[in-house]
């Protein structure tokens, strides 16, 4: 059986015979070969030219001789069902992936355990509670028995210090 892609309901199957068996009910999906070029070769069917794309595809690329990985994203409301429905996992590697997301329904969660393998480069942050955090002013962290007060107050106590030459002086 291979993969499938129903187009009414824009589920992706995913059948375990065509993972590669690890060991026990460990399988693994390679998330470039396995998937996103079956997809792709689906998609590319007489019935399928015509539908809206399930995936997006970033390539690897190389910045000052690190190469960072490449991205599948699952788009325009498609999902992914593993089958059949019973007690075993897959592990997915070789991209960056949004396969695993349950929230946001990429992912038909079923008795499948998927086990995602994304690795964090840089990420651009715009505000958000580290945003929040790093770009406040020091004197605004004054709530007793907070860790913002302690490190006010460790860094006021090491500017003492360093004023008087440092501890002990």
């Amino acid at each position: 059986m291979a993969i499938t892609i129903d187009n009414l309901t824009q589920v992706i199957t995913v059948p375990q015979a065509d993972l590669t068996l690890i060991s026990g009910t460990l399988y693994e999906m390679d998330t470039e070969v396995d998937f996103r070029q079956k997809i792709i070769a689906a998609l590319a069917t007489e019935e399928c030219i015509t539908e809206i794309d399930a995936i997006r595809h970033n390539a690897e690329v190389t910045v000052a001789g690190v190469t960072f990985a490449r991205t599948i994203e699952i788009i325009n409301g498609y999902s992914v069902t593993f089958t059949p429905d019973s007690q075993w996992t897959v592990r997915l590697v070789g991209s960056n992936n949004n396969i695993f997301d349950v929230e946001n329904g990429v992912l038909n969660q079923n008795q499948v355990q998927v086990i995602s393998q994304n690795s964090a480069g840089l990420q651009i942050v715009s505000g958000g509670i580290a945003s929040d955090v790093w770009g406040a002013a020091l004197s605004s962290f004054t709530v007793a028995g907070t860790m913002g007060a302690l490190m006010n107050r460790l860094i006021t106590v090491g500017k003492w210090l360093a004023l008087r030459g440092g501890p002990g002086k």
